[in-house]
């Protein structure tokens, strides 16, 4: 080979790895970038989410006065794409059409269904509970909207989670390893079970499972209910 065409072949090696290094500082700025985006958005849905459900009274997963006459309960997954919708269409609704006005008091039930995920979820849900923080922790799980054990609510990243909230993540980590979050998450389960429930989100109103065609079937018969606690 002659010296021209090693020289040539040389420069072509050189120019494909400063084409590659280029490239990758490219992947990672772009990594960052997304990764403080995605932490701002956190930070965000945490301030705002604090803020929210700070007015309303809570005691562990109910939310609203214990005296309401009507109770409903949601027994969900949190990879349930259902859920999330329920989440957005009828639990914030719910909160500010009837929790805020004292008639109806709400409680989130763990019911994990859709695979290993779905009970690390309810697990660490549980440990946000623990430490009187479950409803904006709640609130930025629903917000991931995992599905399909993707690695969404992986332990590191329930963790992490944990961490942007300011919440004492050596405490969060030892209650998410502890059995006694799995024993809390599986008594909701088997109670689910118990009920007969066959998927998620299933809605009871004052103990009774509301068959739902529409998100609108939810109010009405909340409405019945509330007339009946009236007379």
């Amino acid at each position: 080979m002659s010296s021209k065409s090693k020289k040539k072949s040389k420069s072509g090696k050189s120019g494909s790895l400063q084409w590659a290094v280029g490239v990758a500082v490219v992947l990672v700025a772009l990594l960052i970038g997304a990764q403080w985006w995605s932490n701002r958005q956190d930070a965000g849905t945490i301030t705002q989410a604090a803020a929210y459900y700070g007015q309303f009274p809570t005691q562990g997963t109910r939310i609203g006065s214990p005296d309401a006459p009507v109770h409903v309960e949601e027994y969900f997954d949190f990879q349930c794409p259902h859920c999330h919708t329920a989440a957005e269409q009828v639990v914030k609704r719910l909160l500010d059409d009837y929790v805020a006005e004292g008639k109806v008091q709400f409680t989130y039930r763990f019911f994990p269904i859709l695979g290993p995920e779905s009970v690390q979820a309810a697990r660490a849900a549980y440990c946000a509970m623990e430490m009187d923080a479950f409803w904006p922790y709640q609130e930025l799980l629903m917000s991931k909207k995992g599905t399909g054990n993707r690695g969404t609510y992986s332990r590191d990243n329930l963790i992490d989670y944990a961490r942007q909230m300011g919440l004492d993540v050596a405490q969060f980590r030892a209650c998410l390893d502890n059995d006694r979050s799995l024993q809390y998450v599986r008594q909701a389960y088997d109670q689910g079970v118990r009920m007969g429930l066959l998927g998620t989100p299933t809605f009871v109103v004052n103990g009774q499972i509301v068959n739902l065609t529409t998100w609108e079937d939810i109010f009405r018969v909340i409405d019945r209910a509330l007339a009946a606690a009236a007379r």
